[in-house]
């Protein structure tokens, strides 16, 4: 055996010597070991309970988020009924059921919004009936405009001629003298209105000054 080899034999014994007798070797006390353990699964334990937690509160983020978004989207779509006319709250109710059954079956990208649903399904039998309880109707005949108020000269003479005529003793009696009083056409719509066309009291007086003005003999 050489020489460097002998030496190499002596050096593993020594060290393992060494090693055995622990004179060179660091040792960590055991119940350091378990404190670290410990602290490490209570480190562990907590994490994963603020996980479970952080997870729940998204949960009900978005459970949150989700509920206000079906609010507002039932109060818009609300205002548009109640716009075109649909005041009882059943029927609008109806009307957001059928909309939500009818594009639940497609994509979200192909979905019509309410409004543009609401007007292509107007002609649809089962719809078509509420639109024309608030359609507005077309066969009404419009209110008849009152008649223009007929305070001309000539309008007013017919009247007076026509209530002559309507009486058959008129024109028996002798013509009254004009008295020089002048009645304007306003006195006589007057006359005739607290005496239901007639000329009244007044009478004698009135043609006697149509008659001298030579509107009428």
């Amino acid at each position: 055996m050489s020489e460097e080899a002998t030496k190499e034999i002596v050096a593993v014994q020594n060290g393992a010597a060494k090693h055995s007798n622990g004179s060179d070797g660091a040792q960590v006390p055991s119940f350091r070991l378990r404190e670290e353990s410990d602290r490490r699964r209570a480190a562990e334990t907590r994490a994963q309970q603020l996980e479970q937690q952080l997870t729940q509160l998204q949960g009900e983020y978005e459970k949150t988020k989700s509920g206000l978004g079906q609010i507002q989207s039932q109060h818009s779509q609300d205002m548009h009924l109640i716009g075109l006319g649909f005041q009882t709250q059943s029927v609008r109710r109806f009307f957001r059921r059928e909309y939500a059954d009818s594009v639940a079956e497609l994509q979200a990208d192909q979905r019509p919004s309410f409004d543009d649903w609401l007007t292509a399904s107007k002609d649809d039998p089962l719809y078509s009936v509420h639109f024309e309880r608030v359609a507005p109707k077309q066969d009404a005949q419009p209110a008849p405009e009152p008649a223009p108020q007929q305070d001309s000269a000539d309008a007013l003479l017919s009247a007076v001629r026509q209530a002559l005529n309507a009486n058959p003793n008129s024109g028996a009696s002798t013509p009254a003298a004009h008295t020089g009083r002048q009645f304007s056409n306003d006195e006589i719509q007057g006359i005739r209105g607290k005496n239901s066309g007639a000329l009244g009291a007044h009478k004698d007086q009135i043609l006697a000054t149509l008659r001298a003005e030579g509107l009428i003999k």
